[in-house]
């Protein structure tokens, strides 16, 4: 194919390495929980930076909200919440909005998320291969991201140029000394 784009979340890094590029992804495993429907009170999603605790209301009423780790196994494809995260996640959401202390939790969870050293997601073209563009990487943040990321890579493929600054993101930042880029990001195959 003349375009691939490397979207595997945890799986990117093999996917990479199929091409001679290394990302440097390690899994980590939201811990996630959420209630029973509630009187609608927060229009906002919450996201606390340094607080360890983000929420959203969703329209049914249920509020959606996270903190800490889960456990898991990357390799398994498995994670599981964990008791002891949930109940600290439980108590810093109610911090926040304190109109929600007699809401039955219905259930918790936890997924696999592909973490970068810095944080920061890995966007753009690939250093080693024209045509492979990767998004992956969003330590947390892919659910905000995930709207503006799919508007740049439909950019990229339809035109092969963005405008947005990704060179923040590209995937060779983890190399010493990797080529410096432009503004306007090209991509080619």
């Amino acid at each position: 194919c003349r375009r691939l784009l490397n979207t595997a979340g945890m799986g990117s890094a093999k996917i990479a390495a199929h091409f001679g590029e290394t990302l440097p992804l390690t899994a980590m495993m939201p811990n996630m929980i959420v209630s029973e429907p509630m009187p609608f009170i927060a229009p906002q999603s919450i996201g606390v930076c340094g607080g360890d605790v983000y929420i959203r209301q969703i329209a049914r009423g249920n509020v959606i909200f996270g903190g800490g780790r889960g456990a898991g196994d990357a390799d398994a494809w498995r994670s599981r919440p964990k008791t002891d995260t949930t109940l600290p996640a439980i108590s810093r959401m109610l911090g926040i909005i304190p109109g929600f202390v007699h809401a039955h939790m219905i259930r918790s969870w936890s997924g696999i998320d592909a973490e970068t050293p810095d944080a920061l997601p890995v966007i753009g073209p690939s250093a080693t291969t024209p045509g492979l563009l990767h998004a992956t990487g969003y330590s947390g943040s892919g659910f905000q991201l995930g709207p503006v990321i799919g508007e740049i890579l439909a950019e990229l493929v339809a035109t092969g140029t963005t405008s947005q600054p990704i060179t923040p993101f590209a995937a060779n930042r983890f190399v010493a000394n990797p080529p410096a880029t432009d503004n306007i990001h090209r991509f080619g195959g």
